[in-house]
């Protein structure tokens, strides 16, 4: 008789697991690649964004010479109309006929940017701070702000005066931001510090008071600026940190005094005349958020990008429109 004995017993197998210190490990290698890539990403979306700001500018290059195309000179960098006396065919011709109203170079491209609507809104027989203008004036342009500022496109208010020939009296008026400006002249303490030379025609193409016709820029469109980014106002910002919030309150797309001259600092953006041209300050110098420079819009529609390595020398030199200097941007 045969005996049937029972099938020895088989012990489950022991899983295996990671210890303490293999998943310290494998938590450090996923933290390092993490570190990796972040500056790989921020890298692409800056490179992005400042391709969005340089298409921003390049419309609105256009848009100054469909202009300039329609009306057979650029507009104004701001207009400022004289608070006594006669109102002249000057700014009769901007539709203009009363004294003490102020504008910026923005409004007058507004037909030529697809921006009919807001256009037609805006009065230019009221200031620029009249009740008149408020919904213009507080309305977000997307053109106008480059994607790189931090914060993006804001609203912001401001007390202003409004001369006595268009009505007198002050106000509290919001304002949306705008980072793009006619950077039209330099100070003459650069001359006296001797960081520039002495040039006979400091002024820019986009002058206050000014309307020049293209054979009128003896420099040639191509050496001249147009445009040049003041980005981060309304808040105040020196040498890449923001000193104080709501600290620059002058940079407003439709505000007559976005437009500014190019002093010059020292490196921390704090005191003037100084070799910095770009970056260093955006209280009415050249400033972007994008690394070592900023993007600028030639008298012929080009967009390009300056270092702010450049000699302030040579820097000035592009600012003006009869100064008879040729500059090579690169």
């Amino acid at each position: 008789m045969r005996h049937s004995y029972p099938t020895p017993h088989t012990p489950y197998p022991i899983r295996s697991a990671f210890t303490l210190i293999e998943l310290l490990v494998v938590i450090a290698i996923i933290a390092i690649l993490i570190g990796l890539l972040l500056p790989a990403v921020q890298k692409v979306r800056e490179s992005a964004a400042r391709m969005s700001c340089q298409n921003n500018m390049k419309q609105l290059g256009l848009g100054l010479h469909n202009y300039s195309s329609a009306n057979g000179y650029f507009p104004p960098g701001a207009l400022r109309a004289p608070n006594t006396g006669a109102v002249t065919a000057f700014y009769q011709k901007f539709g203009v006929t009363r004294n003490g109203v102020r504008h910026s170079w923005s409004v007058f491209v507004l037909p030529y940017m697809e921006q009919d609507n807001v256009y037609r809104m805006y009065n230019f027989n009221e200031d620029w701070a009249a009740a008149a203008n408020d919904a213009v004036r507080a309305t977000p342009m997307k053109m106008w702000n480059c994607p790189s500022t931090p914060g993006g496109m804001k609203t912001f208010t401001r007390s202003v005066s409004i001369p006595t020939g268009a009505g007198g009296g002050t106000r509290t008026i919001t304002i949306a931001s705008g980072d793009y400006a006619p950077n039209n002249g330099y100070d003459t303490a650069l001359e006296t510090a001797g960081l520039v030379d002495v040039c006979p025609n400091r002024n820019g193409v986009l002058d206050v008071n000014v309307s020049l016709s293209i054979p009128e820029i003896r420099d040639g469109t191509s050496n001249c600026l147009l445009l040049s980014e003041d980005a981060g106002r309304p808040d105040k910002w020196q040498a890449g940190v923001m000193t104080a919030t709501n600290g620059q309150l002058d940079g407003g797309w439709a505000d007559h005094d976005n437009e500014y001259i190019t002093h010059g600092f020292n490196a921390a953006g704090t005191t003037n005349p100084g070799p910095c041209h770009t970056n260093c300050t955006n209280n009415n110098e050249v400033y972007s958020f994008h690394n070592g420079g900023a993007n600028h819009v030639f008298g012929d529609g080009s967009v390009r990008f300056i270092r702010s390595s450049m000699d302030i020398r040579q820097f000035v030199k592009l600012l003006t429109f009869a100064g008879q200097e040729v500059v090579t941007v690169d």
